[in-house]
């Protein structure tokens, strides 16, 4: 029988708990331990569900669960597993919800929230594509882990001595993403992620590692997460949210991620929240300035986040899940959120960029320098990048950046 309620733990202290209503709703209710810790409305845990004496709406808390959870095939297969409904988010994370993107760790009800350490085994090649080939056939590998998106993958924990599984005391530090096969349309989305992420790292954008490896003759991404620490002995989780779960979005329809000319998730709001944070908005936009001049048309409200550090202070996460598309003609042909109302990824401008960052209270001036210096050390970094660590980028792919780049330089739209 599914359980009714858990317990919910962050930065060794019990944060919340979590139950179904009569009318199977989802309530939160914040413990003593944690307004003793961190004080009345502190988002250590979320933004969107600030710490209270009262529990916050049910269908807040309902979305923000949710948003722990894998998306489509994924998220049906796991809860098959678990043998609870795909929408049973109480039952969902009593079975998964030890080890999810952040550092909340979800626990049925009165459960020790760390097992006795469990001794790491570290795998083989065979062992890992077998994970791989789970992954690639059901959306996700069968593993005891929480990972939102869609695409599929496996987590896997660092080790001494390779990779193990991970286990209740030591969380997952790596996703893995099985390369597109070969006569793929988008063959090359994992290549132009990993070298994305390097340009975004050379920009001082984030510190966010990934390189491919070959595990049993199955090619992979293999990308360090930023939201664990890894130490000698032991992993430490690092507390994150995602900007659909800051803005209560239920991504359980995928496009509610991405705004299109709807409402929400409107980068203004989203600017808005994070300001009410104390995250200076600069990070945003530069963020924004990115994306757009590599050409990433996913990047949606799950793809940007905020970490909540274990003191209650906020900073915007490091750059993740990032891919250039443009090269190709299939590719989406609108950016992921509107810019001053537009949302062409072959019309948008640096004006857009700067006057998007005046709607969020960012003086103009501020703004066109962000836009200029992101784009400037942008164009720096093309110039010295070793393309050769990136041989499944292609030219065409390194060529459209370099135009967008200097398009918007230029004041012209990206091409």
């Amino acid at each position: 029988m599914s359980p009714r309620a858990l317990d919910a733990w962050l930065y060794g202290t019990l944060v919340a708990h979590v139950e179904r209503d009569r009318e199977d709703g989802v309530r939160l209710t914040f413990s003593p331990e944690a307004l003793t810790r961190w004080g009345h409305g502190s988002a250590v845990m979320s933004g969107l569900l600030p710490l209270s004496e009262r529990s916050p709406s049910t269908t807040a808390v309902a979305a923000w669960l949710r948003g722990l959870m894998p998306e489509g095939r994924a998220r049906g297969h796991l809860a098959e597993r678990a043998g609870v409904p795909p929408d049973d988010v109480v039952g969902f994370l009593a079975v998964y919800g030890r080890d999810t993107a952040g550092a909340v760790t979800l626990v049925p009800r009165g459960a020790a929230p760390d097992r006795p350490k469990v001794p790491l085994r570290t795998l083989d090649d065979a062992e890992i594509g077998e994970l791989l080939d789970e992954a690639t056939a059901q959306g996700v590998a069968d593993q005891p882990t929480s990972i939102a998106g869609l695409e599929a993958k496996a987590v896997l924990t660092s080790t001494v001595d390779g990779f193990a599984h991970p286990t209740p005391d030591r969380p997952s530090t790596h996703i893995l993403k099985v390369a597109r096969p070969a006569d793929s349309r988008s063959a090359d989305l994992t290549d132009t992620e990993a070298a994305a992420l390097a340009l975004a790292r050379a920009c001082g954008l984030g510190d966010v590692e990934a390189q491919h490896r070959e595990f049993a003759g199955r090619r992979t991404l293999v990308v360090r997460r930023y939201d664990r620490v890894v130490l000698d002995d032991r992993t430490e989780r690092v507390h994150q949210e995602d900007m659909a779960q800051l803005l209560g979005l239920d991504t359980s329809d995928p496009e509610r991620k991405f705004q299109y000319g709807k409402r929400l998730p409107a980068l203004r709001e989203i600017a808005l929240r994070l300001d009410r944070l104390g995250v200076p908005l600069r990070d945003l936009l530069a963020l924004t300035t990115f994306n757009l001049a590599i050409g990433n048309a996913d990047a949606h409200a799950k793809n940007v986040s905020v970490l909540h550090l274990e003191d209650g202070t906020h900073r915007l996460a490091p750059v993740y899940d990032v891919a250039m598309h443009m090269h190709h003609e299939h590719a989406e042909q609108r950016f992921a959120m509107d810019v001053d109302g537009g949302r062409g990824m072959h019309e948008l401008s640096s004006a857009h960029l700067t006057a998007e960052a005046a709607s969020w209270g960012v003086p103009p001036r501020l703004a066109s320098r962000v836009v200029r210096e992101t784009l400037e050390q942008l164009d720096r970094t093309l110039a010295a990048v070793a393309r050769t660590d990136h041989p499944g980028v292609g030219e065409s792919a390194w060529a459209t950046v370099e135009s967008r780049v200097r398009r918007l330089l230029g004041g012209d739209p990206a091409r």
